[in-house]
C-alpha cells in the first residue's frame, strides 16, 4: 500500500493536483497491461453497449472516431480490480482524509487526429448529482507529450475565481490571464486532481495514440449509489450516439455533459 508524505499532501492542497509515477505508487505490477486493456475496450462491439458501457464519438478531419468510452468498469475485470482496489482508493481516501468511492470512469482515447478539450472545470458536470469535492485519478494508457495532446493545468485554479462562457468551459479572457502547466506522463503515471481545478488539452497532431483512464472518486459519505444516479442521468439526458433518438431535443444534456470534449453533436440539440 502506497503512502503519500507530508509533503505530497500539502502539494496536492496547495497546487490542486499531484503526479505520481508508476515506478512509485505501484498499483500494477504490469503498467503494459493497460494499453492492451483499453484496445479490448475499445472494441467492444456497440450491437452489446445498449444498458450497458457508454461509447462517444468524434467528428474529425480523419473522419467519425470513437473519442471516449464511459461505465465500462463494470464489464472488465483488469479495470474493475484496479478502480475498485483498496490500494487505488487508499492513496485518495489519504488526501480527502475520509473513504472514497467510484463516482465515474471513463477512457478518453484522443487517437490521432483526435480534438483537445477546451478549458474547463469538471464540478459543473457532477454538481447536479452531488455537490460535493470530487477526486480524480488520470492514468496513462499511453506516453503523453505536447504532440499528442497532453494535460495542461493551471496551478492552485482550485483556490481561484474562474469566468465560464457555459457549463464548465473557462472564457478566453480567464485563460490568457493565468499560466498553464503541461503534464507530460508515461505509461501508468498517475494525475490527481479535484474537480475545480483548470484543465485542458490539445489536439492529437502525431501518429501516436494518447488515450488517457480517467476514474473520479466521491466520498463514501456522501453516498453510496451516486455513480448509479450519474450514470441513469447521463444515459436518458445524453445518450451515446447509437443510443441518440432523432426527435429527441439532447440540448439540456449537451449543456450539462457536452460543455468542453468534442462529442459529435446530437441531431435535434439546438445550442
Amino acid at each position: 500500500m502506497y503512502k503519500l508524505d507530508s509533503t505530497q499532501i500539502e502539494q496536492y492542497h496547495r497546487d490542486g493536483f499531484l503526479i505520481l509515477r508508476a515506478s512509485e505508487h505501484g498499483l500494477l505490477p504490469d503498467v503494459t497491461a493497460l494499453p492492451s486493456w483499453t484496445d479490448e475496450v475499445r472494441h467492444w462491439p456497440l450491437s452489446e453497449s445498449h444498458g450497458k458501457w457508454m461509447p462517444y464519438m468524434e467528428d474529425t478531419t480523419n473522419g467519425k472516431q470513437i473519442m471516449r468510452t464511459e461505465k465500462f468498469k463494470d464489464y472488465h475485470q483488469g479495470f474493475e480490480s484496479l478502480l475498485d482496489g483498496e490500494a487505488l482508493r487508499a492513496i485518495l481516501s489519504q488526501l480527502g482524509g475520509q473513504s472514497m468511492i467510484l463516482f465515474k470512469d471513463k477512457i478518453n482515447y484522443k487517437l490521432p487526429g483526435g480534438n483537445g478539450f477546451a478549458a474547463h472545470l469538471d464540478a459543473p458536470a457532477y454538481d447536479h448529482i452531488c455537490k460535493v469535492e470530487h477526486v480524480t485519478a488520470n492514468i496513462a494508457i499511453h506516453p503523453a507529450d505536447a504532440a499528442n495532446g497532453c494535460l495542461e493545468v493551471v496551478p492552485g485554479s482550485h483556490k481561484m475565481a474562474v469566468d465560464f462562457i457555459a457549463g464548465g468551459h473557462i472564457t478566453d479572457e480567464w485563460c490568457d490571464a493565468h499560466e498553464w502547466v503541461s503534464v507530460p506522463l508515461e505509461v501508468g503515471d498517475m494525475l490527481i486532481f479535484g474537480s475545480h481545478l483548470a484543465h485542458r488539452s490539445g489536439p492529437n497532431t502525431s501518429q501516436r495514440e494518447r488515450a488517457m483512464l480517467y476514474a473520479t472518486y466521491s466520498a463514501e459519505s456522501d453516498g453510496k449509489d451516486l455513480r448509479e444516479k450519474y450514470y441513469a442521468h447521463r444515459r436518458e439526458a445524453f445518450p451515446p450516439d447509437h443510443e441518440r433518438k432523432a426527435d429527441v431535443d439532447y440540448s439540456e444534456g449537451y449543456k450539462t455533459y457536452g460543455f468542453a470534449a468534442p462529442f459529435s453533436r446530437p441531431t435535434a440539440v439546438k445550442v
